[in-house]
């Protein structure tokens, strides 16, 4: 049986719905996953979106599998990242493709605390057989230091065609 609690989009539900875990994933209450169909590109893989408020906390999006033989990371907020076009939030994306090895995708999201350290307050684990799932889809990860920030006012989220630059290819 498998439990779920918190904002996320319908891609997320399908996710966790194929994961028939029985513990509880909980989005964190300062996080809002939301995703749409993808405008082009490969049918294969996604495009991921961090998109945080403008003066928040530097987040990240830790990336582990996919195309990529090594970990990369996906930073925003006040110390990075893009600034979108409505001035009110920063935002970077990436194309994540799949590899032919059939390993494990992982997104790890984690947060900057004091003196530097990083907390990863979220994870997702995509297996090979869950990848259909994300295909051909943009997936966006809102955070901010204040819970309500994007999860009540719908014009802070932000889309593509607010964002002027930010795009990252490793």
């Amino acid at each position: 049986m498998s439990v779920y609690t918190g904002d996320a989009s319908l891609l997320y539900l399908q996710y966790y719905e194929k994961l028939h875990a029985s513990s509880v994933q909980k989005v964190p209450a300062n996080m809002v996953i939301d995703d749409r169909k993808r405008k082009g590109g490969s049918p294969t893989g996604f495009t991921l979106y961090l998109v945080v408020e403008k003066k928040s906390w530097d987040r990240a999006i830790r990336i582990n599998g996919a195309q990529y033989s090594y970990q990369v990371e996906l930073k925003a907020g006040d110390n990075t990242g893009f600034l979108s076009l409505d001035s009110k939030s920063k935002c970077i994306f990436t194309n994540i493709e799949w590899n032919a090895n059939n390993a494990n995708t992982t997104l790890s999201f984690v947060s900057a605390k004091t003196l530097g350290i990083w907390s990863e307050d979220f994870k997702i684990e995509i297996t090979p057989a869950q990848r259909k799932l994300f295909d051909n889809r943009e997936l966006y990860v809102y955070v901010s230091d204040n819970e309500k920030f994007y999860k009540d006012n719908i014009d802070n989220k932000i889309k593509r065609d607010q964002i002027s630059a930010g795009y990252i290819s490793f």
